[in-house]
């Protein structure tokens, strides 16, 4: 058998799947760094802070009690309980009447595991699921991977990245089985106000067809909002849909736990039920020490992140001004998050997308930047303000010079 007559051993579900283009760009912007190349990165989609002292010490604290052997798979009753209790304190007019218990978490390796969980349990091939656009870039190949369509709901930077309620009811239809929103958002730093999400929630419990559509809130970015519209959680405004949501969230933005992988889904019991089957048999119980780590720094006043909150407050706002000094980009000032949204439309050339946009500003600017192609918005790039003051002033300096 010639080699153009082999079969290809990769399955069906993985045509049309795309790598995580930002991970690819960190490799490359790594590999440039190990060559001498000085480059400036803008890309990190994690916080520069280091973990707080509670957390390290959670951890020796655990090691010396030999915590360090498998977990239950949908982690350890002590985090799922914290998790609970921090949910129900952002739940609170639910919580009143129908608090979470530890029975209804599952703990993950990040936040990315619970959707990817999540979407597992409740797809079938050919579902649709919602997605507004721009849009974190896994979301859509998720959805693929899990035999599901994914369907795009257009939030332009004129709306402020956020969908319409009448954007919505014009996107439902029978085979639609799930809508993922994400507040704060990654790329954009777009935050729904507590009665934008009232609005959406009476799309979808008011038209016909919608009663069987459920929600993955992603609110991974919870504690990183500093503008006119503070972090509501969904169901803190919408409590009637209790039993039709998935709250996913972790440690990787607020408490700079990237590296660890906690996250977490909270959901009603026939859920959870599924989300644990389904872990148990991939991944199993998540990393013990990281879980004992997790829960030390859950225990944290809210007030030990405020300082973190100001520094992205003052790390945004100084990015934003110095674009400004000598760039013509479509600026929108992000509400949470640590990324800004950029339009680089007046910057194309004939044919060219952001992502050779961006790869001509790496390799003759020598500035790393996200295009915003893999994030539904091919004449946008994201930078991110997750980083240290002197590196965004140097980044916005040769952006600048090479935009002129």
């Amino acid at each position: 058998m010639s080699l153009k007559e082999t079969k290809s051993p990769i399955s069906k579900r993985m045509e049309g799947v795309s790598e995580s283009a930002t991970l690819k760009l960190n490799s490359t912007v790594q590999a440039m760094k190990e060559k001498g190349v000085n480059v400036v990165n803008l890309t990190a989609g994690e916080p520069d802070f280091n973990v707080p002292e509670e957390a390290k010490e959670a951890v020796l604290a655990a090691l010396k009690a030999n915590r360090s052997k498998y977990t239950p798979a949908a982690g350890i009753p002590e985090l799922r309980e914290a998790i609970a209790k921090k949910t129900n304190h952002q739940q609170e007019e639910l919580a009143k009447e129908s608090p979470w218990k530890s029975s209804n978490v599952v703990v993950t390796n990040g936040g990315k595991q619970a959707i990817f969980n999540s979407l597992m349990a409740l797809l079938d091939p050919g579902d649709e699921v919602l997605i507004p656009s721009p849009y974190w870039l896994s979301y859509p190949e998720m959805v693929k991977i899990n035999g599901g369509i994914p369907k795009f709901i257009a939030a332009s930077a004129k709306q402020g990245f956020k969908i319409r309620p009448e954007q919505l009811k014009a996107s439902l239809g029978p085979k639609v089985k799930v809508l993922i929103l994400n507040s704060p958002s990654n790329p954009t730093g777009a935050v729904y106000s507590r009665d934008e999400f009232v609005a959406l929630a009476d799309v979808l419990t008011s038209t016909p067809g919608s009663e069987n559509i459920w929600i993955i809130s992603d609110e991974i970015y919870d504690r990183i909002s500093f503008g006119k519209s503070q972090f509501c959680s969904f169901l803190s405004a919408t409590p009637k849909l209790r039993d039709r949501v998935i709250t996913v969230n972790g440690m990787s933005k607020s408490a700079a736990m990237t590296g660890w992988r906690i996250g977490w889904s909270v959901a009603t019991d026939v859920i959870t039920q599924a989300l644990i089957t389904i872990q148990g048999q991939s991944t199993s119980g998540i990393n013990s020490l990281a879980q004992w780590a997790s829960l030390a720094a859950l225990g944290l006043p809210e007030a030990y992140f405020s300082d973190q909150v100001e520094s992205f407050r003052r790390r945004r706002d100084l990015l934003l001004q110095n674009l400004k000094k000598g760039s013509k980009m479509e600026l929108i000032v992000p509400e949470g998050a640590f990324y800004v949204f950029a339009g680089v439309g007046k910057y194309l050339r004939p044919g060219e997308e952001s992502v050779a946009f961006a790869q001509r500003v790496l390799e003759e600017a020598q500035v790393a930047i996200v295009p915003g192609t893999p994030f539904g918005e091919p004449e946008f790039v994201r930078l991110s303000f997750a980083t240290d003051e002197r590196s965004i002033e140097e980044g916005c300096q040769r952006l600048n010079r090479y935009l002129t």
